[in-house]
């Protein structure tokens, strides 16, 4: 009988077994074998019991038959890229005598990659956990017979929602496009906006068992390298088994987590991403939501509204000056109510003392609690609304809010100025442009409200003190969360209660410290040099210079 050797191994391979060996035993791993059926025998434990894994065995045809095997999930992938580039590639190639690539097991998956596959996003890998995120993340593994390495292409493809109009942030004038649920389409609405070469997307992925994609965008000629850095630290200790939306990465990254005022910008609108990359800003995007996270952030500027910069300056100086004025009348409008008909009811004009005093002639409730009552019922109503369908939501929001109030008057159980000064506050706490913002001005309006009852306006002075001391000390990545005013900073005001013209706004906010300060326009000492100066264009031949 004619004894059959084995044939020698070659040093290189011997060499790489010994590395896979070393690796497993520090606990890397477990990594692909160069038999196929040990391979698909490990899939298939691992994943492979759910019906919407797909196992497709084919041969390809080289010098002799090779077993192949294509593993993907049925609904993340495109059937078409499947079956068009990577199958139909695969089983009509036939190689030549000459070609003695073929012959080379070992390195047979990269010389597939290189001459066969005409698929455009192919990567090699090893580990069985990168090949089975790979493949539960919608692309497709390529196993084949005689190598350690799988094929690993991109073949995503799934229902997503379109490109539409944010709308919880609905603007008169600007783009009207906002981000979406998946992460590769909110990247490249970003690309099209910066067409810069410094714009850089680092993507990481977290969560145990989601393996969520997420991106930090910044430009790096300007946004300050320890910010990024920062944020880069931050995500890589979030310890999570899933990730289902961008509040999660917010609570565990944002300064002062015991603060109700947020220090992260919350966003669905490209164009506010836009605009805080070019000053310097970063930028966090998750994937399955179309919410942003932006950093860092001052408190003024999540009361500031995309639409200021689309509007000519008078007009953003007046918007802005209402927004400000909606977000004192939400935080201290029902207090200073209670405050002057409790404890200070001198302030009051006469006039207008007197009737207040008759229109709460028979009400059987204190001031205080009777706006407690009002603001807990529009709170309910707010919220009911919000869980209800459209029509429906707007319906009872409209109809609740009247007919309750009109109902509570009627029976004599509300005043009308109780009724004015609750309904006043709750138009104004729509104004906030930021919906974390507005939520924390409704928070604040209850505590504000009990130290109005017990102390008037002395206790109403003592809280705001203690409040302001409050938002001094907290930063946002290490920005003072009151800039510009606290610190002081004189050039940064070109942009705070009032808004200069663009060609004015020489130079980016100081406040982040960007790498490069001036915005490439004009070139000015100052921003109020250029507002009281602006630039001559000389014309020539009936045309301007710069034209």
């Amino acid at each position: 009988m004619k004894k059959k050797f084995r044939q020698p191994r070659l040093p290189s391979a011997l060499k790489k077994e010994k590395e896979r060996r070393q690796k497993e035993q520090q606990g890397e791993g477990p990594f692909l074998k160069p038999e196929l059926e040990a391979n698909i025998t490990y899939l298939r434990e691992a994943i492979g019991h759910s019906n919407d894994v797909i196992f497709r065995e084919f041969y390809m045809k080289l010098d002799q038959p090779v077993r192949a095997m294509l593993v993907f999930v049925d609904g993340l992938i495109t059937k078409e890229v499947i079956n068009e580039y990577i199958l139909h590639a695969l089983t009509t190639f036939e190689a030549d005598a000459e070609d003695k690539w073929t012959r080379e097991r070992e390195k047979l998956a990269e010389r597939v990659k290189d001459h066969i596959l005409t698929i455009n996003e192919v990567s090699l890998q090893s580990d069985f956990g990168q090949v089975i995120t790979a493949i539960l993340s919608g692309e497709t593994a390529l196993l084949i017979d005689g190598s350690d390495q799988a094929l690993i292409c991109n073949t995503r493809g799934w229902e997503h929602r379109g490109i539409e109009e944010p709308m919880t942030e609905a603007a008169v004038r600007g783009p009207r496009v906002g981000f979406n649920e998946i992460l590769r389409s909110n990247t490249a609405q970003i690309r099209r906006s910066i067409r810069d070469p410094d714009l850089r997307i680092k993507t990481m992925k977290i969560g145990v068992r989601s393996q969520t994609d997420v991106a930090i965008v910044y430009l790096a000629s300007i946004a300050k390298p320890e910010i990024v850095t920062e944020v880069e630290e931050r995500l890589k200790k979030i310890k999570i088994d899933g990730l289902l939306e961008s509040a999660y990465i917010q609570e565990y990254i944002e300064d002062s987590p015991g603060s109700i005022f947020p220090t992260i910008q919350v966003t669905e609108r490209v164009d506010r991403v836009v605009a805080g990359l070019l000053e310097g800003k970063v930028a966090v995007l998750t994937d399955n939501t179309p919410f942003a996270l932006i950093m860092p952030v001052t408190f003024w500027q999540l009361y500031y509204a995309a639409e200021d910069y689309y509007h000519r300056w008078p007009l953003a100086i007046l918007l802005r000056l209402i927004r400000m004025i909606a977000f004192f009348f939400s935080l201290y409008l029902p207090a200073l109510f209670i405050a002057f008909a409790v404890h200070n009811p001198e302030l009051i004009p006469f006039n207008l003392a007197i009737k207040i005093a008759g229109t709460r002639e028979g009400i059987p409730f204190p001031v205080f609690l009777e706006g407690l009552m009002m603001e807990l019922a529009i709170e309910i109503i707010r919220e009911a609304s919000v869980r209800l369908p459209g029509p429906f939501g707007q319906t009872i929001g409209i109809v609740g809010g009247f007919g309750l109030g009109d109902a509570a008057v009627r029976a004599g159980l509300i005043s009308p100025i109780m009724t004015i000064v609750v309904a006043l506050t709750a138009i104004s706490s729509f104004a906030a442009p930021s919906f974390g913002v507005a939520i924390t001005m409704r928070l604040l309006r209850f505590p504000l409200m009990l130290v109005a009852q017990i102390s008037g306006l002395y206790g109403l002075s003592i809280a705001t003190i203690v409040l302001l001391i409050h938002l001094a000390g907290i930063r946002s990545f290490g920005v003072p969360y009151l800039s510009p005013l606290v610190p002081l900073n004189l050039s940064d005001l070109k942009d705070f209660l009032v808004v200069v013209p663009r060609w004015a706004m020489i130079n980016r906010p100081l406040a982040y410290e960007p790498l490069q300060i001036d915005r490439g326009g004009i070139k000015a000492q100052t921003w109020w040099e250029a507002l009281f100066k602006p630039p001559q264009r000389e014309r020539k031949g009936g045309r301007r210079k710069d034209e």
